[in-house]
């Protein structure tokens, strides 16, 4: 905890004295940096804490995200179960304060229900809808955004075929999320850009290409 505190310290120490051009170039690094950044916990909480100072030096919503983003992940990351469910519950309450009308927040609330799942397989009844429905709403404000299909692919490739999933399903999603990803471009400097290497990884696997 003490050295969380001393690093948001140190960030808006930083920014406060660099101005606005430094919050533009912590930001990109700590984006990159969460982009290549899956299991590693230690790095994952630096980086939280990170986009944590960033959103009390800038108030826009998007380091708010990129914190939400980094617990989704430690969820993961953690072995620890109350670790894991810690990290998911910080993350719903980051949600909480994230606009809905974006199309990247709502790919990310149904990445959080998902990892929910992932460590409470009995609250399917809730977080199953959870998942389509921050999903839905993605397509109808961004058909374009390909980090919608990256999520579907990964719902429908890890569900059974009598639930009208399996391999064949979620590559065809795959599919279609690196034709978005080839295409995608946004307007955003602060855009996520997660998910690519993901969807390049299980077509590989597959023997699939695009």
């Amino acid at each position: 905890m003490k050295q969380t505190i001393f690093l948001i310290s140190f960030v808006l120490a930083l920014l406060q004295a660099t101005a606005q051009e430094d919050y533009k170039t912590v930001m990109l690094q700590s984006i990159q940096a969460l982009d290549t950044t899956s299991k590693d916990a230690q790095n994952l909480v630096r980086l939280a804490s990170t986009f944590e100072a960033l959103h009390t030096y800038g108030k826009s919503w998007q380091p708010l995200y990129y914190e939400c983003l980094s617990y989704i992940k430690l969820s993961t990351a953690y072995t620890n179960i109350e670790q894991r469910k810690a990290a998911i519950d910080k993350a719903a309450e980051l949600l909480k304060d994230l606009p809905e009308g974006n199309d990247e927040v709502q790919v990310v609330r149904a990445m959080y229900a998902m990892n929910y799942l992932g460590i409470d397989r009995s609250a399917w009844v809730t977080f199953m809808p959870k998942i389509n429905n921050g999903l839905d709403k993605a397509e109808e404000i961004n058909p374009d955004n390909p980090r919608i299909y990256y999520l579907r692919g990964l719902l429908k490739y890890n569900m059974p075929v009598m639930m009208g999933g399996g391999t064949e399903v979620g590559i065809k999603l795959f599919q279609q999320s690196l034709q978005k990803f080839d295409t995608f471009r946004s307007k955003d400097e602060f855009a996520p850009t997660w998910g690519r290497k993901e969807v390049v990884k299980y077509l590989g696997e597959n023997g699939k290409t695009k």
